[in-house]
């Protein structure tokens, strides 16, 4: 019988009061290594464990280019890389064999210097949500929603398929109406030509992506998507499989989640070379409203630093030092329960 054991017990590299976290595009969790039982030697366990981890790290920020160059990076400099790790379980599954499970923190300002070294921009991957309206066009047959093989199997298929990248996107399929039925086949001439706006189950979305997958003669997807505030159109290649409907579906679904998952990164990309600057005037309250803010900008991944320029006893006046783009930050703070608005060119925030 297998017995679980569960280590009230973390592990740090530094001293710290730093929580591993699921939305920090530094921490990877939940890594599992099978080890020997017979084996004395945990500590090569534990280094298996600290590859693995880079290596779903680098596939989460890296564009594929860079994710080759990096992929068999040295142990002692990943292990240089690692801010701190957790062993939070162990499970003696019979006297030859042994599951442990390893979340990893990475060091954020020893990345973005090895990263600046090599010219190398990462991505801040925040998780998102991306409403998908997938067409295929087949022959003289223009296929949609229940009809549509892509539509009914867009969430059966994976494109991380050896599980070494955390996917931040969740996809949401748009919801089958007539209005929509109706556009469609008003303009099954000129599919390529749908305005996005004009599709009701996509109108109020703010992140969406319309696909067309031409099988057959054309064998290529075009993309046509509104992501970040900004308009995206590519033609992509489709290398399917012949004679085989079920894996040509699932080429075509994985081919096109691969290259949506390559824009949001192309998108969200960090120039580490230049850092940006924001003032923030935080409304103060309560006489701890300083020491919270403080404490969230701390946990804020893409933050390098701050400094409190003004401070009485009604607002502080903070500069922060930031990688990536500003709508990311904006988020974070709101995620963070902060209200934040622009007040006539001067950034305001308070606890709520």
């Amino acid at each position: 019988m297998s017995k679980l054991v569960i280590f009230l017990f973390i592990l740090f590299l530094f001293k710290t009061e730093t929580v591993f976290s699921a939305s920090s595009i530094y921490d990877v969790n939940n890594i599992k290594i099978t080890t020997n039982n017979k084996s004395k030697d945990n500590q090569k366990f534990i280094d298996e464990a600290f590859k693995k981890a880079f290596v779903i790290f680098i596939n989460r920020i890296l564009l594929p280019k860079d994710v080759e160059r990096f992929n068999n990076l040295d142990l002692k400099r990943i292990k240089n890389f690692i801010f701190a790790y957790q062993i939070y379980e162990s499970v003696e599954e019979n006297e030859f064999k042994n599951t442990i499970g390893i979340n990893v923190k990475f060091d954020q300002k020893k990345i973005s210097n090895f990263f600046s070294q090599n010219n190398i921009s990462y991505s801040d991957v925040t998780e998102v949500d991306i409403s998908i309206f997938p067409i295929l066009k087949k022959g003289n047959d223009v296929l949609v929603f229940a009809e549509n093989p892509l539509y009914n199997n867009w969430n059966n298929y994976e494109s991380n398929q050896n599980d070494l990248e955390i996917k931040p996107i969740s996809y949401n399929l748009a919801l089958e109406n007539v209005e929509d039925l109706y556009y469609i086949n008003k303009n099954i001439d000129n599919l390529e030509l749908i305005n996005l706006d004009n599709l009701s189950s996509l109108k109020e979305q703010k992140n969406k992506v319309l696909l067309i997958f031409y099988s057959q003669e054309k064998n290529k997807l075009f993309l046509k998507a509104f992501l970040n505030n900004k308009e995206i159109i590519k033609n992509v290649d489709l290398n399917l499989i012949e004679n085989n409907s079920i894996d040509e579906s699932k080429n075509m679904i994985l081919i096109a989640k691969k290259e949506i998952e390559q824009i949001w990164k192309e998108l969200n990309l960090i120039n580490i070379n230049t850092p940006s600057y924001l003032d923030i005037s935080l409304e103060i309250k309560k006489p701890n409203d300083l020491n919270i803010f403080k404490n969230v900008l701390e946990k804020i991944d893409i933050i390098e630093n701050n400094s409190i320029l003004i401070t009485t006893n009604k607002y502080a006046l903070i500069r922060i030092k930031y990688m990536g783009k500003f709508t990311n930050l904006r988020d974070k703070f709101i995620n963070a329960n902060l209200n934040f608005k622009d007040e006539n060119g001067q950034w305001k925030a308070s606890i709520k």
